[in-house]
């Protein structure tokens, strides 16, 4: 659509849970701003295209889970297409969402979907860590069963992702390797020989999915469902 501007963004669906998602964060009061156009694709962790569905803009919010068809089985990284036109949106529409898994009693997570960025083609032969992420833990305690969610929303390029896991003496690194589309969990212990677990970075060729988790050690209820913030070295 020319003279349209585009947003990628992404999250991941979990089994078992509603999930809404506001399609516009910044509205007018007479609700007339909307996106020009919205497509959804969903992949499984080996990167297999499972769903694909154009969104009604003028809906102010949608169910991703409905979206999606009959219930998954598996997590799925749910990828957001959205167009729109910059007159109208000087600046970049913004989604957030509300997830909460069904019956428990829990209170449901609000959190702001995170922007990506598409990949780097292979042809361009992009070998280095370009881009720099990181996650700062609270004092008070880290969720028993931790886990750093990472997606490629590539076409093309296969990326090699580094997380390093700080703790409050020494530090765990792991090494991941993402074909285009799939997705992987890392779990980050709660505790090792160094302390507790300070912060959580990671570094990549472009823009990955990237959202920390946590869970209840007993029902595996999520209590903590964020993304990472870009920082530059």
């Amino acid at each position: 659509m020319m003279g349209s501007s585009g947003l990628l963004s992404a999250t991941f669906h979990e089994p078992g849970h509603r999930h809404l998602l506001e399609l516009v964060h910044q509205r007018d009061l007479d609700a007339r701003r909307h996106l020009d156009s919205l497509e959804l694709t969903a992949y499984d962790a080996a990167g297999t295209l499972r769903r694909t569905a154009a969104v009604d803009t003028r809906r102010g919010v949608v169910d991703l889970a409905e979206l999606l068809g009959p219930p998954a089985r598996e997590r799925l990284l749910v990828l957001l297409d959205a167009r729109y036109d910059p007159a109208i949106f000087p600046y970049r529409p913004h989604h957030y969402a509300y997830l909460h898994r069904r019956g428990s009693p829990r209170p449901p997570l609000y959190y702001a979907v995170n922007a990506t960025l598409g990949g780097v083609p292979d042809r361009i032969g992009a070998s280095r860590f370009n881009h720099f992420e990181t996650y700062l833990f609270l004092r008070r305690g880290v969720a028993p069963r931790a886990a750093l969610l990472l997606g490629n929303p590539s076409r093309f390029a296969t990326a090699r992702a580094e997380v390093t896991i700080h703790y409050d003496a020494g530090r765990v690194e792991r090494t991941v390797e993402l074909p285009p589309k799939s997705h992987a969990e890392v779990a980050l212990p709660p505790a090792e020989d160094g302390g507790r677990v300070g912060r959580v970075e990671l570094k990549a060729p472009f823009r990955l999915t990237s959202y920390v988790t946590g869970r209840d050690a007993g029902t595996g209820d999520l209590v903590l469902f964020d993304h990472l913030f870009t920082y530059f070295r």
